[in-house]
């Protein structure tokens, strides 16, 4: 079933706005997973295991990392490394040890570290998350640069539908609200 250029070509428009409303990201991976062959769907079953904020840890990043696909390895190196500075700046603002609730992650440059540390100090969390956002979409992008008609093109893809569909269902007012749940959620773990 590997006709990526078929869907590749039938893939919607996406912008990184994070405007667009009315999207359904659902849809369209289930209409992208019925084209896929078994082991692609597989590929992106495990990307969705990266979405999900329940599954995430160091058992998935060791699966992500052990992946044979070179996008699910990339973006989940990344992804990890951001959310544990993410993890860890959070902490200190609370005076506590990010330590803890870090994910252990191999030793290697990252890149992407000092932008990551200056979007953190933004006080503006709203504006801080659509930061974030905005260089996850320009990772998966990097990663997927050259692949034009394969997987690597469909997960990038995924990983921007899923930031779309992110911000067509929050507002500032929301995003608040979240923030103070997951602030609250630090504070009752120590």
């Amino acid at each position: 079933m590997d006709n990526y250029v078929y869907i590749v070509a039938g893939l919607p428009e996406l912008t990184s706005g994070f405007e667009n409303t009315g999207f359904d990201y659902k849809a369209v991976k289930e209409g992208i997973m019925e084209l896929l062959s078994e082991k692609d769907q597989k590929l992106v079953e495990l990307m969705e295991e990266g979405f999900d904020e329940n599954t995430l840890g160091a058992e998935f990043y060791d699966k992500a990392a052990k992946s044979k696909n070179r996008f699910i390895r990339e973006y989940f190196d990344f992804d990890g490394r951001l959310r544990n500075m993410k993890v860890n700046y959070l902490a200190k603002r609370l005076g506590k040890k990010g330590e803890s609730y870090m994910v252990e992650m191999p030793d290697s440059d990252f890149e992407e570290e000092q932008q990551i540390k200056a979007i953190l100090e933004n006080v503006d969390f709203v504006d801080r998350e659509e930061k974030m956002d905005e260089l996850k979409w320009e990772k998966a992008s990097d990663i997927a640069r050259m692949d034009y008609f394969n997987m690597n093109a469909i997960l990038a893809f995924l990983v921007k539908a899923k930031t779309v569909q992110r911000w067509a269902e929050l507002d500032p007012i929301k995003g608040e609200v979240m923030f103070k749940k997951l602030v609250e959620e630090i504070r009752n773990k120590k």
